[in-house]
């Protein structure tokens, strides 16, 4: 029995008491396990299991007989061998040279054996592991749970030996070998789950209390580093264009020559990453064309592999976040992805939170620094509102102004008022105050000086002392200094502020120089006040005798009117000096006719100002009747005006009235310069009247014309002032210039080209003041609809609505049948919209809109409505039997409009109905 038993044990002993394991199928299957768990467990590439036979030769049980693991066994069983975790790169103890691999060696022994027994003599068993080129090192922690794997099965082998019986020891050690591997594969995974948790929490706790964002974002890549264990990791954020990847934060070698790196959109992993929003995982990246190398080649940096995720904020992607180069394994995984977009969720959070506190902190200090500037300025204002006489508004100026600026020195210098050729200088340095006085003379020449009659700001930054000639800027312009020349209204200068040397003794910036600014010219305001004080009160009496007339003239002129018809009104009258003798009207008959005037009144001032209310109420009193022509309200007018003339005063006129109808103009002059008459062709007639300015004798005849306009046609009424302006050389800006001018600008809105002449005239007098007031009224003719009117869509507004058309219609002269026609369809098609168009709407106050269009042997009239929509398919034609018997009643309408009119044309736009109905007349 006893030789049985010592047959089938796995661990033999030796005479010296030492062990070595026993040939055979047992042991071999028992380390193959053990082996292949002991691969996966550390990720290895390869490895070995050796024993000693009972010569003490070293025999492989189990994996790969490579050099290297030999070496490594030759080791562990000699004297000084022992276990051993060795990092790529370190030489290993057996040999000369680094090794190119990461390697692990762990021994079976027994740990019981005599002490008599050498170490070396206690191993019988050695596991060597080989890593990966990719990897620099074994996990300590996969060292240690081999180490303690390995004493269990030490165990079991002792067991063996004990008992005698190979075979269950055999699978027992089979199944406890995988047992505890798995073990301690699972205890690894929890201690890897519980550090990635704690990570979290720290990150987001780091989150919650780091207000710096290169402090956490450093803090989060190297908690990054740490749980994907890689060489490098780093964050990259577009830049303001968008355009571009910077290096925000980098963990790792090389981290100095990264950060100047920039990575073009588009470009490269993180380009890549950006623009397509989606993470990314390369494991092979020396021969994947999306790495962009650049990085590498300035770095002189190797990257393996690389996994990157984009930082989103607000649905909007910021940057990338990256993962380089993986230790003890050879690439990244989807777990390792999944586990990254935490950490890029977390970055983006950061960012986002701590630039919005940033910015919350950046706008709560421009707020602090604006309030105050603020404060400072009211209070510099109030001095301003406050101050009894110079001095006083000086001394205050001057400590608001220290206060604000933080300056150690500042000065107010000042033109005297009193004595020429002198200036006055409040000083305060902080701590006293002093006014002085200087001659021009005594200190000509001096940086301050020479600002004031430049007229030249300063500011200098630098906080060094110039080494200054003059004892006045020496004593004022120490280190940093802002000089703020101070100008009159008038543009005169008449002194400057000066601020220096800031008690922080930093530089003072350009938010620090418009401040002074601001504050000079509060300051200007109050200083002008004092000065301008008695001329105001001089003036005073005058002010108020313009005010009234200024208020007299704006009442005169009417106030500004869309007019709906085939013309584009501009109007521009200017003053000479400030009241003006010219005055305009226009007004809009109710059936649709206008009629316009222009007028110049002799004289200046209030006299002609009274004289110019007096005349335009006569004259529009009697234009707005419109059975007058436009002779016989000249005619009427100059007798009432000439009743109520005083001192030979007199008003020139020309009034003319419109009928879009039949396109005419009628007109009558006033003594008035020759009108203007631009054709679409380019030529143009001069308009001219008889009879005298109004208010010169109790009675006269006018005699005007008449004539017909076209699309295209310009009519302009003018003043003076708009030709006789002259230039340096005495050169009258003339007639003929100012058609030209107005031909020449044709394509613009009326407004436009009036305004641009009258800017063309005044560069023609080079600025001068104005010879004459200005005074343009144009029209410009265009194929537009002449008239237009909005209509409640009620039953009460269609004899109105008819009422429109017929006054549009009936100075055309038509038969009566054309004019009875057309009457009948409009007013057909009117009941149409607000008997059904509307019918059972919510629409609150629906309306209509008409417009007309006339041309020599037509009129269009376009219908529109926001009703319910028309189907002229749905309309059967009419049945007077049908209608009869009851069987329906309508169908007329549409027959009878189609009947009566050329053309009828229905659309909808919009959701707005459009009915055109078009009569020809020939």
């Amino acid at each position: 029995m006893t030789q049985i038993k010592k047959q089938e044990t796995l661990l033999r002993s030796r005479s010296d008491g030492s062990f070595f394991l026993e040939e055979g199928l047992g042991v071999s299957s028992i380390f193959d396990s053990f082996l292949r768990e002991a691969i996966a467990l550390t990720h290895a590439d390869l490895g070995g299991i050796f024993s000693t036979t009972e010569s003490s030769n070293i025999r492989q049980i189990s994996g790969r007989n490579e050099r290297e693991l030999i070496e490594a066994a030759h080791w562990a069983f000699s004297q000084s061998g022992k276990d051993l975790l060795l990092e790529k790169g370190k030489t290993p103890p057996w040999a000369k040279s680094p090794s190119s691999y990461p390697l692990l060696v762990v021994r079976l022994k027994v740990d019981d054996l005599d002490s008599s027994l050498k170490a070396n003599r206690a191993s019988y068993a050695v596991l060597v592991l080989q890593g990966k080129t990719t990897a620099d090192r074994f996990s300590k922690t996969d060292f240690e749970l081999l180490r303690t794997t390995c004493k269990t099965v030490g165990r079991l082998l002792k067991e063996s030996h004990v008992s005698g019986d190979a075979s269950l020891v055999t699978l027992s050690l089979l199944a406890t070998t995988q047992l505890v591997l798995e073990a301690a594969q699972a205890k690894r995974q929890s201690e890897r789950f519980d550090f990635l948790l704690t990570e979290v929490i720290r990150v987001s706790g780091l989150i919650n209390s780091s207000l710096d964002l290169s402090q956490l974002l450093e803090a989060i890549m190297l908690s990054s580093k740490t749980v994907f264990r890689t060489e490098a990791c780093s964050v990259l954020l577009l830049d303001e264009s968008k355009e571009y990847l910077y290096f925000h934060t980098v963990l790792g070698e090389k981290s100095e020559a990264v950060t100047k790196m920039q990575v073009p959109v588009g470009k490269g992993v993180a380009g890549l990453v950006v623009r397509e929003r989606k993470p990314m995982i390369i494991n092979d990246a020396q021969n994947d064309d999306r790495v962009y190398k650049e990085v590498d080649k300035a770095s002189q940096f190797t990257t393996r592999n690389i996994m990157a995720a984009p930082l989103v904020a607000n649905d909007e992607v910021i940057g990338v976040i990256e993962a380089i180069n993986t230790v003890d394994r050879e690439k990244f995984t989807g777990e390792d992805l999944e586990l990254f977009l935490s950490f890029s969720g977390t970055s983006a959070l950061a960012i986002q939170k701590t630039g919005l506190l940033q910015n919350l902190e950046n706008a709560n200090k421009d707020l602090r620094k604006k309030v105050s500037e603020l404060e400072s300025l009211f209070d510099l204002s109030q001095a301003v509102s406050l101050s009894t006489n110079r001095l006083g508004l000086v001394r205050k100026s001057i400590r608001l102004i220290i206060r604000e600026l933080d300056a150690s020195v500042a000065g107010i210098f000042l033109y005297s008022l009193s004595k020429e050729n002198y200036i006055n200088c409040a000083y305060y340095d902080g701590k006293s105050e002093k006014i002085d006085r200087f001659s021009e003379d005594e200190i000509s020449g001096t940086q301050v000086i020479s600002s004031v009659i430049e007229g030249l700001p300063v500011l200098k930054r630098d906080i060094l002392d110039q080494p200054f000639a003059h004892e006045l800027d020496r004593r004022y312009l120490k280190g940093s200094y802002i000089i703020v020349p101070l100008f009159l209204s008038s543009g005169e200068p008449y002194g400057a502020l000066t601020v220096a040397d800031r008690k922080d003794k930093l530089s003072y910036q350009d938010s620090d120089f418009r401040l002074l600014q601001t504050m000079a010219s509060q300051f200007t305001k109050g200083f002008e006040a004092f000065r301008l004080r008695t001329e105001m009160l001089e003036k005073k009496a005058i002010q108020q005798e313009m005010e009234i007339t200024r208020k007299i003239q704006q009442n005169i002129l009417p106030s500004e009117k869309v007019f709906h018809s085939n013309f584009d009104l501009g109007i521009l009258s200017v003053p000479a000096k400030d009241v003006s003798g010219d005055f305009y009207d226009y007004y809009q008959y109710s059936d649709g006719q206008y009629s316009f005037l222009i007028a110049d009144v002799s004289g200046k001032s209030l006299p002609a100002a009274l004289f110019m209310a007096m005349s335009s109420s006569i004259i529009r009193t009697l234009a707005r009747n419109h059975d007058l022509s436009p002779e016989e309200i000249l005619r009427q007018g100059n007798e009432l005006i000439f009743e109520d003339s005083h001192f030979g005063m007199f008003v020139t006129a020309f009034f003319i009235h419109y009928n879009p109808s039949l396109f005419t103009i009628e007109y009558a002059s006033a003594g008035h310069n020759d009108q203007v008459w631009i054709k679409e062709d380019g030529s143009y007639e001069l308009l001219k009247g008889q009879g005298p300015p109004l208010g010169v004798i109790p009675t006269a005849k006018y005699k005007g014309g008449n004539f017909t306009v076209k699309p295209g046609d310009i009519f302009v009424l003018y003043t003076d002032g708009a030709v006789e302006e002259k230039d340096a050389q005495g050169n009258e800006f003339g007639l003929e210039r100012m058609i030209e001018e107005i031909k020449s600008r044709r394509h613009l809105p009326a407004r436009k080209i009036v305004e641009e002449l009258y800017a063309t005239i005044r560069a023609f007098s080079s600025g001068k003041e104005p010879f004459d007031d200005f005074t343009v009224l144009l029209l410009k003719y265009n194929n537009d609809f002449q008239f237009f009117r909005t209509f409640d869509a009620n039953t009460g507004q269609i004899p109105i609505f008819r009422e429109f058309i017929y006054d549009a219609i009936k100075v055309r002269n038509l038969p009566d049948f054309l004019r009875d026609d057309i009457l009948l369809a409009g007013d057909e098609a009117a009941t149409n919209i607000v008997m059904h168009g509307y019918k059972d709407t919510l629409l609150r106050n629906p309306k209509f809109d008409c417009k007309i269009r006339f041309t020599e042997d037509s009129i269009t009239i376009v219908l529109t409505d926001s009703g319910k929509g028309f189907d002229r398919t749905n309309v059967k034609d009419p049945s007077i039997e049908e209608n009869l018997t009851g069987k329906r009643k309508g169908g007329f309408g549409v027959y009878l409009i189609e009947t009566l009119m050329d053309v009828v044309d229905y659309k909808m736009e919009e959701g707005r109905n459009i009915l055109t109905l078009q009569k020809f007349f020939r």
